[in-house]
């Protein structure tokens, strides 16, 4: 059995079972993975207050075989480089992070995403800008679309499952789960 270890951020958690979780992490050198986490819930967890979304962790985890195919994460601590950034009162991220975690394909390292995702926790970007920046990082730029209902050049939201950009008025007939907005 292979061990790994990579810098990565918490993008979130699910319970599975009475006491264990899976993790989503995006990690500097594998890209988006979803890691098993065994007795996370208990009281005595030594991984559950590192593995809260928004966190950066440095992580080591193992590719398991077998009946449970996929990560286990074996051991986290906080990443230093952050500890003096605030990176859990950016709540205004946490749409961002959401949708990541939603629409990144696992496995799909992306050093630019990474690069990206640490500058915008040190420096007080404001949201908007950041959802703009990161649409054009995965390959979705703003600038020069239109409303896919009624062509306006002003466009304020991105539905991610349908891969189209939309103006304010038209936004409003989607559910605000489903939209990535950036004015």
């Amino acid at each position: 059995m292979k061990e790994f270890y990579s810098k990565a951020i918490v993008l979130g958690r699910k319970d599975s079972g009475e006491v264990d979780g899976i993790i989503d992490l995006f990690t500097e050198d594998f890209g988006k993975i979803s890691a098993w986490a065994k007795s996370i819930k208990k009281i005595k967890s030594k991984l559950s207050g590192h593995l809260q979304p928004m966190s950066f962790v440095k992580a080591r985890f193992i590719q398991r075989a077998g009946p449970r195919d996929g990560w286990s994460m074996i051991d986290c601590i906080s990443d230093d480089d952050f500890l003096d950034f605030k990176t859990k009162e950016r709540y205004d991220l946490l749409p961002l992070i959401n949708f990541l975690n939603k629409y990144l394909f696992e496995f799909q390292s992306d050093r630019k995403l990474w690069a990206f995702l640490s500058q915008i926790f040190i420096k007080k970007y404001d949201a908007n800008q950041v959802s703009k920046a990161l649409l054009k990082i995965i390959g979705f730029d703003s600038d020069k679309s239109s409303c896919a209902v009624c062509h306006s050049k002003s466009v304020e939201a991105f539905k991610a499952d349908s891969q189209i950009f939309l103006c304010g008025r038209c936004a409003l007939k989607f559910s605000p789960d489903e939209l990535l907005l950036f004015k």
